[in-house]
């Protein structure tokens, strides 16, 4: 059953990512407790990379980040993210928002994946087990928007940006995580790569293999 955020509390605290003064609010979201910190200097929004902090004028995807929050159905939690009304933590809130990634809105699916990118951009310690399998289920069940997203980043960061996160936490909701994880992936993307040609087909094999290139790091 799904119930709607209900604040408990509300008091100072300090962000462990950054040890700055955030307010810090328990909320229970769904039946999961969490807690959530807000960052009021918003000074981690600095890896958007936007320079107007404005939807009217910040683009994601070629079409104005207004266009996406202005509709109905847009998530409040990719909106709020925007705005940086909260931070990504280890936390139920930012296991919903990721897993927006994957919708079947096409319209949406753009600013989601941005949340998405940008949350892996600010992972670390217990964070960056939070990304791995939102970015993994993506390029698996989007191989081809998948690609053509990668390649419209020409300085390749962006790729292993997904291709370290994929390796770090890609696997964890899986049993089988020790094993060739990169042939799993391999055809998983295969399977939802309609029309394929050979081309693409080769570089769904390499960006498995990029994925897991240090496959052997884990299984000591």
């Amino acid at each position: 059953m799904t119930f709607p955020i209900m604040l408990s509390a509300l008091l100072l605290a300090s962000n462990p990512a950054t040890n700055q003064p955030v307010q810090k609010i328990d909320t229970i979201i769904k039946t999961v407790h969490d807690t959530v910190y807000i960052d009021r200097s918003r000074e981690w929004t600095e890896v958007f990379g936007f320079r107007y902090h404005s939807p009217d004028r910040d683009s994601i995807w070629h079409k104005p980040v207004q266009f996406y929050i202005s509709k109905p159905n847009c998530s409040a939690l990719a909106t709020d993210f925007y705005y940086g009304d909260w931070r990504p933590s280890c936390n139920q809130m930012t296991t919903e928002l990721l897993s927006l990634a994957t919708t079947d809105d096409k319209d949406l699916r753009p600013f989601y994946r941005w949340c998405l990118t940008m949350t892996i951009r600010l992972s670390d310690g217990c964070l960056a087990e939070e990304i791995g399998v939102p970015a993994r289920r993506y390029a698996e069940k989007y191989p081809k928007e998948f690609f053509e997203y990668m390649d419209a980043d020409t300085t390749g960061k962006k790729y292993e940006q997904w291709t370290d996160a994929i390796f770090y936490s890609g696997f964890y909701d899986l049993e089988e995580y020790k094993t060739d994880v990169s042939k799993k992936l391999t055809a998983s993307m295969l399977s939802n790569c309609k029309d394929c040609d050979e081309k693409l087909k080769k570089r769904i094999e390499k960006f498995a293999k990029d994925c897991f290139q240090n496959l052997n790091l884990i299984n000591k």
